[in-house]
Parts: C-alpha cells; sequence; structure tokens
C-alpha cells in the first residue's frame, strides 16, 4: 500500500556523497524524510530512495553537512505526466483518438426493416424517429430493444409481431402485418357488373341469376348477374362467376429512326473511398481528370468482426470509359419492334388471364425524324366485377 502511495507521490533515487553522510540521513530522518533502499556504493557514497516531496528537505540539510546530491532517477505520477506535458501533441491525438473510438462503437449507424409493406416499413421509421431512434444518434439513452418493440405494437395497428434485434452499431427489425379478413365477405348479396364495354363471347356463372348471353354487347356499369334469384325480391345470394368479353384497345408508339448507342472498349480506372458513416474520405485515384465521357459504376464493401458490422467500409467507384455512336433503322424494322413493345405494354395493364387475338395497324407514318404507329387490339378478358347490394331497397 506504501509502495502505491508513494508511487502517486513521485519517488526521487539519488546518490549522496561527503564525509557527514551518516549524520546528514538521521537529520533528514529526523525531519520526516522517509529513505528506502539505503545503499552504500563505497566509503563516501550511498544510493537511496526518498519522496518526491522530502527533497526540499535534503536540499535544505545538504551545505549543513557538506554532501553532495545526486538525483538518478524519478518514478511515479508526477514524473510521467511531465512527460507527457512534454509530448502534449501525442497525447491529445491518442485521447482524440479514444474518443473517436467510444463514439463510433456507440453511434447507431443502420437500421434495417424487413419482411413488411414499403408503407408500413416507411410508419415503423417514421415512429423509430419519433423514439430517438435513428441513424447518427448515440446509442447511449436509448430505450432498450423490448421496450421499442412493445412501443411499435402500441402506436401501429397495423403491425401483427416485430421484433427488434440490436447488432453492433445497428438494429435489425422483422415484422409480420396484421391481415384482416372479412368472415362475410362471401357471403353478402351481390351483383356482377361490366368494368368496361364489350361484347360477351363466354359465360359461366356459378352462383346467381344470369341477365346477358353471348353476343349481347354491354356498356360499362351494365349487371351482367345478379344475386336476386327471384324477381320479387325474396332470395338474394352472393354471385360468382366469370364473363369473357371481346374489348378493344386503341394503342400509339413512336420511334426514332435514329437509335443513339452507348458503348464501351473495357478501359476502366478505379477510385477508392473509405467511408465513415455518412462521411466519405478519397484514398486513390480521386485525381483522374473528367476528360471524355465515363460510366461510373460503385461497389460498396462491408467490413464484419466476428458477423458485427463495422460502422468503416470501402467504396469503389469504377469508372468505364464510354463512346457514342448512331445508328438507324428501317421503317419496317420499326413497325416490328413498335408491335411487338404495344402489345408486350398493353398485357402488362390487363389483368391476368386477358389474351389478345388480334391486331391490326390503323395508321403508319413518319414524321420529323419519328416513326408513328396506331394499332387496334381484340381482346379477350374478364369483365365480371363484385357490387354488393343492399336487401333493404
Amino acid at each position: 500500500m506504501g509502495d502505491q502511495r508513494g508511487y502517486f507521490e513521485g519517488v526521487l533515487t539519488i546518490e549522496a556523497s561527503g564525509p557527514l553522510l551518516e549524520p546528514f540521513l538521521q537529520a533528514c530522518t529526523r525531519r520526516g524524510c522517509r529513505i528506502t533502499g539505503l545503499r552504500r556504493l563505497d566509503e563516501t557514497t550511498v544510493r537511496f530512495s526518498v519522496r518526491l516531496k522530502d527533497w526540499k528537505t535534503l536540499r535544505s540539510l545538504r551545505m549543513k553537512y557538506k554532501c553532495r546530491l545526486t538525483i538518478k532517477e524519478g518514478k511515479g505520477v508526477p514524473f510521467l505526466y511531465k512527460l507527457m506535458m512534454r509530448r502534449l501533441s501525442v497525447v491529445a491525438a491518442f485521447l482524440a483518438a479514444l474518443v473517436l473510438i467510444f463514439l463510433a462503437a456507440n453511434t447507431l449507424w443502420s437500421i434495417k426493416v424487413e419482411g413488411l409493406t414499403p408503407e408500413l416499413e416507411a410508419a415503423v421509421e417514421k415512429k423509430l424517429t419519433s423514439y430517438g431512434v435513428s441513424p447518427g444518434r448515440l446509442t447511449i439513452g436509448m430505450k432498450d430493444p423490448n421496450d421499442i418493440q412493445q412501443k411499435l405494437l402500441e402506436d401501429i395497428p397495423d403491425l401483427l409481431w416485430i421484433g427488434v434485434k440490436k447488432q453492433g452499431t445497428s438494429y435489425h427489425l422483422y415484422g409480420v402485418k396484421k391481415i384482416r379478413h372479412d368472415t362475410n365477405q362471401n357471403t353478402r348479396p351481390s351483383d356482377l357488373i361490366a368494368s368496361k364495354k364489350g361484347m360477351i363471347v363466354q359465360t359461366f356463372i356459378k352462383k346467381g341469376r344470369p341477365l346477358v348471353s353471348v353476343y349481347d354487347v354491354v356498356k360499362k356499369g351494365q349487371v351482367l348477374a345478379t344475386g336476386e334469384l327471384v324477381e320479387e325480391g325474396e332470395v338474394f345470394v352472393h354471385t360468382e362467376g366469370h364473363v369473357t368479353a371481346e374489348t378493344w384497345y386503341r394503342v400509339e408508339q413512336e420511334l426514332p429512326l435514329q437509335q443513339i448507342l452507348t458503348l464501351t472498349d473495357g478501359t476502366v480506372e478505379a477510385e477508392y473511398h473509405l467511408k465513415i458513416g455518412s462521411w466519405s474520405i478519397p484514398l486513390w485515384g480521386w485525381w483522374r481528370g473528367n476528360e471524355g465521357s465515363y460510366r461510373d459504376e460503385n461497389v460498396t464493401t462491408d467490413w464484419k468482426v466476428f458477423s458485427y458490422p463495422l460502422p468503416l467500409n470501402m467504396k469503389r467507384v469504377d469508372h468505364f470509359a464510354i463512346d457514342t455512336g448512331a445508328m438507324e433503322s428501317s421503317r419496317k424494322e420499326l413497325e416490328k419492334i413498335g408491335r411487338k413493345a404495344a402489345g408486350q405494354s398493353l398485357l402488362q395493364e390487363l389483368e391476368p388471364g386477358a389474351e389478345i387475338k388480334d391486331e391490326k395497324v390503323l395508321h403508319l407514318s413518319e414524321e420529323h425524324g419519328k416513326v408513328k404507329l396506331i394499332l387496334l387490339y381484340k381482346v379477350y378478358e374478364d369483365i365480371a366485377e363484385t357490387k354488393y347490394i343492399s336487401q333493404g331497397d
């Protein structure tokens, strides 16, 4: 315990020489000096250790006893502090590094939400921000993941369950959306109405009373089948079935005669950046000029330690040299391309199960460097749409 206290106070190793060493040491002891490790080097020289605060007493007695004192070594906190003050820049850099490491290890760098729709995911992220949980903020003082989970389930009614897990410097959330079932949906009285204009080509009514037949032309909103089984309105059912009709669509396409192609010869120049959170520090290749045309591709490498993501990662930007050229197509080639593109585009807009039966070119012209194409499509599709009815009407 005394050695530890002496280390904090400071300890001097001193060599003393002179004809009156014994009286000198006795006088120092009487003044309260604590002398340890006393060792005689020769007849007139000794070496010993004293506390730093005893040095003034030794200096005041050395002239009286004609002793020469030489400090050989200093140990303890006061000398370490003095050495550190001489190298203040090194100490400041060390302390700054400790602070940065502490902040980086206690900063939330990312939040990942899985298993939810984009709308519900945005609602979860908004609520997390209101709780003070957002990237770039210190995790010290943040709510416990279990508390966050409970708050999210209370504040967002559409969540059936959500798990919140803290992994290193990131939060991982996995949620399940609540699915609402209407048990009476398929038992309510309803009609089938036409969702668009068309000519009936096939009907299949599983439940209900059909009101149209094949080759009838119907307009949008017209009742195709009713759930009113008796005309007086005594029995109502939920109508089920399919009504396939022939419908028509007019599609316009404009294609340029001359197309600009972007090509690359394989030449690539890499640029490297060190990313710390949202900061990006260029390391290599940043001096590349901007002469010529380039296509950039970004590749980010995530660094992990024991499966925990680090706030540091390496970003590589590949600059591909590109060259542009023009290619001119014939009118016949563009017509073929336009008809194919128009058909694919139309099918994407139609409901699943719709089928294109025929197509006709209504107009084909060339003006202002473009080919204008107007097509008419004949489509077979199910136009039946459920409309619920009220028995009180």
